[in-house]
């Protein structure tokens, strides 16, 4: 019996590596003979435990190293040969497959669509297209799974029926009509099975059979932040609340506004969303010269603790849409919670209001008005009037617990230093801090 084990075999003891990154690592032993452990990790970027690990569950395939070096037995050699394993891409470079882009080419010619400014529409290169199904093929995103499009004006779904790849099934969610009937056009034409295209706007409710249906989800949608916002609530729900799904999310922006990727980055993980991956500027489309014809592409993955969205109503998501926004006032609304906060300095409305006075002296919060408000158990809630909003305080003495809400028209002085602030007046470290937009 040969002591070879299939790729699938490798990875049921390889937890956290992908087919491909299995076959990857196979590649590059059996492509260069006498690459060392050093190097291998150089190369794949794989922890050092990552990589021993995976070599014990080869173990009997190994010669016995001299010094540091790598080697297939050479009697297992041509039997890993014939497992054919691929190259992984395991830093940034170039998918490429010049004949699928050819032929998505002629497609595109022959059936000339053009695209629509009211819904942010800029049209990738050929050579796009094909790379954002390649890496998702590298990362072991296609094969067995089923894959939402959210918004489709790449044809995505085009060159994963061109290239014959092995999903399950692939649906396709667009506003535009137009989209939508080119795909199913050349769905007919080419053959493909599985598929399927739906009329909807993100801006409507999701329907109830659709949530958790999916494995894989991916978006380029309108580069506003309530486009970035919407179009990942969708994705969430589309997976449901299973953690190890990946969200392919496209986003682009000016190197002179990095404020805005920042603020991108801030929702990712406000809904507690791995950054698994980030390549910048991989994506490129006829048009959109102000953010340089190019987006990036961040690979997300769910966790555990991935937030679920509320339900919220979104409507200005398209970038002509943005101005009404920019007219609302500027607002900075922060909460903290503080656990086991002591008893007694919560059961003294003259400690508190010391407390509250200097964290507003702090921070540069200036007072007009007070109410206070003294509860049969001994709790208090403190509303404060300021020049520049309000500020609200309610503890419980019982629970040792404080809940604040702040609200500034202004931004708030040395934000940098709120935690330890809260830290030093309430006496704990036991704080939870919020900024909503």
């Amino acid at each position: 019996m040969s002591a070879v084990l299939s790729i699938t075999e490798i990875q049921k003891q390889n937890k956290g590596l992908s087919k491909p990154q299995i076959e990857g690592i196979l590649y590059l032993i059996l492509k260069n003979p006498g690459m060392t452990n050093a190097s291998l990790i150089r190369k794949t970027g794989l922890p050092k435990e990552t990589l021993r690990r995976f070599k014990s569950t080869i173990s009997t395939l190994l010669q016995e190293p001299e010094g540091d070096e790598i080697l297939f037995k050479l009697e297992y050699t041509s039997e890993i040969e014939e497992l054919a394993p691929k190259p992984y891409a395991w830093s940034l470079v170039e998918f490429a497959d010049p004949d699928l882009e050819d032929r998505l080419m002629e497609i595109r010619k022959a059936h000339d669509l053009a695209p629509k400014r009211e819904y942010d529409q800029f049209f990738a290169t050929v050579n796009t297209s094909v790379a954002k199904v390649k890496i998702m093929e590298a990362r072991g995103d296609l094969e067995g799974k089923r894959i939402a499009l959210l918004g489709e004006d790449d044809l995505l779904s085009v060159v994963m029926g061109l290239a014959e790849t092995p999903y399950t099934q692939i649906t396709v969610f667009d506003i535009d009509q137009d989209i939508l009937d080119t795909i199913n056009s050349i769905v007919e034409e080419q053959g493909f099975e599985n598929i399927r295209t739906e009329l909807y706007d993100a801006r409507n409710e999701l329907r109830p059979e659709l949530r958790g249906r999916f494995d894989v989800v991916v978006t380029d949608p309108p580069y506003t932040t309530a486009g970035i916002k919407l179009f990942l609530e969708w994705a969430l729900q589309f997976l449901g609340p299973n953690s190890g799904k990946h969200i392919y999310l496209y986003y682009g922006n000016s190197f002179k506004t990095p404020e805005k990727t920042f603020q991108i980055q801030e929702l990712i993980a406000k809904y507690n969303l791995l950054i698994k991956e980030k390549i910048n500027r991989f994506a490129r489309y006829h048009g959109a010269e102000s953010i340089g014809s190019a987006s990036s592409l961040y690979l997300l993955e769910t966790l555990s603790s991935t937030h679920q969205p509320l339900k919220k109503k979104i409507t200005n998501i398209y970038t002509y849409q943005e101005p009404h926004s920019a007219d609302f006032p500027f607002v900075e609304h922060f909460t903290f919670k503080l656990y086991d906060v002591p008893e007694p300095l919560l059961s003294s409305k003259n400690r508190l209001q010391k407390i509250l006075g200097k964290f507003c002296d702090y921070h540069r919060l200036k007072v007009v008005d007070t109410d206070i408000t003294r509860f049969s158990r001994g709790g208090y809630t403190f509303n404060y009037t300021l020049s520049t909003s309000s500020l609200t305080v309610h503890t419980w003495p019982e629970l040792n617990a404080v809940h604040v809400v702040l609200v500034t028209c202004e931004p708030v002085a040395k934000p940098e230093r709120l935690y330890e602030n809260l830290s030093l007046l309430f006496k704990t470290k036991k704080i939870e801090i919020e900024k909503i937009e």
